[in-house]
């Protein structure tokens, strides 16, 4: 009777359409053992009624061709929710903002719907858990600007003035809270938090967060932010 209702739960699904196993039992068929349900998903997935995308995460199979997978833009909007539970940075960011001119083969999701402690790959990206509200537009400035301070110098022609623009965009939307509120959740090297002072100081932005590094350090700013900053 279990694998029947799961079957026809299926059966209402989109071609492609994504689900978190956990979510599922939680929402659907909380009336059966846990170990059963997932058991039964691993019996439908062995027999190709589902498909496992990655660990606790399944589809349903395209009707017209079983091998495709759902499509980075799929996954995306369904770790996200559409925006309203998560958020992308990675190589497509940098490039949207002017500061570099090629593609970055690389892409981070952050979202609040998949518990995970660490990092998984899922279609070619790296998806990270962040319990925050990605519907705060405060938190997303915050995120999409310390990724961009760990990875800058990793990237070749960066457009300085570009740079310095997004800088100064992302200083007069700063919000501390919301910075002590991320880095609590996902740790980032001193050198990160020693940039964000130095932009919001060029900014004249009030903050006090240099009681979070070592007075008797000296910390290694990306030299693209130096650069940035010295534009003007």
């Amino acid at each position: 009777m279990y694998t029947k209702n799961i079957r026809n739960w299926v059966d209402m699904l989109k071609d492609g359409e994504l689900f978190f196993a956990k979510q599922t039992y939680v929402d659907y068929f909380a009336d059966m053992q846990e170990n059963t349900f997932y058991q039964l998903l691993a019996r439908l997935s062995n027999e190709g009624t589902i498909k496992n995308l990655s660990k606790g995460l399944y589809y349903k199979p395209y009707a017209n061709d079983s091998s495709k997978e759902p499509n980075k833009e799929n996954i995306i909007e369904f770790l996200t929710n559409k925006g309203r539970n998560g958020c992308v940075t990675g190589g497509s960011f940098y490039k949207e903002k002017g500061i570099i001119n090629y593609d970055v083969d690389f892409e981070y999701v952050f979202t609040n719907l998949l518990d995970i402690k660490s990092v998984r790959k899922i279609g070619g990206m790296s998806v990270f858990n962040l319990d925050v509200d990605f519907r705060n537009e405060m938190y997303l400035n915050i995120i999409e600007c310390l990724e961009l301070i760990e990875h800058i110098d990793s990237f070749t022609n960066v457009d300085y003035e570009a740079l310095y623009r997004y800088l100064r965009s992302f200083a007069s939307r700063f919000s501390q809270s919301a910075l002590l509120k991320v880095i609590s959740l996902r740790k980032y090297k001193k050198r990160v938090i020693a940039a964000i002072v130095m932009i919001l100081t060029k900014f004249n932005v009030i903050n006090t967060l240099q009681k979070l590094l070592n007075k008797a350090s000296k910390y290694e700013i990306p030299v693209s932010i130096i650069k940035a900053l010295d534009w003007e």
